[in-house]
């Protein structure tokens, strides 16, 4: 599939956010799986670049 968007609904954001797991980096979908949210998946689902400096934060 190849679905172009340039927004993604309220309820979905929170979705993801409160079913985010920052420690292991991944989304846990309840009685499913988890996928996995990295350099990589990032890349390969949204088209981002993948290269260049890296981006230095504190949490």
């Amino acid at each position: 599939m190849d679905i172009k968007a340039t927004s993604m609904p309220g309820d979905l954001s929170q979705w993801i956010m409160k079913h985010y797991d920052p420690e292991m980096s991944q989304i846990i979908i309840p009685d499913r799986d988890k996928i996995p949210v990295d350099a990589e998946s990032v890349h390969r689902i949204w088209g981002l670049p993948n290269k260049g400096r890296k981006v230095c934060f504190e949490m």
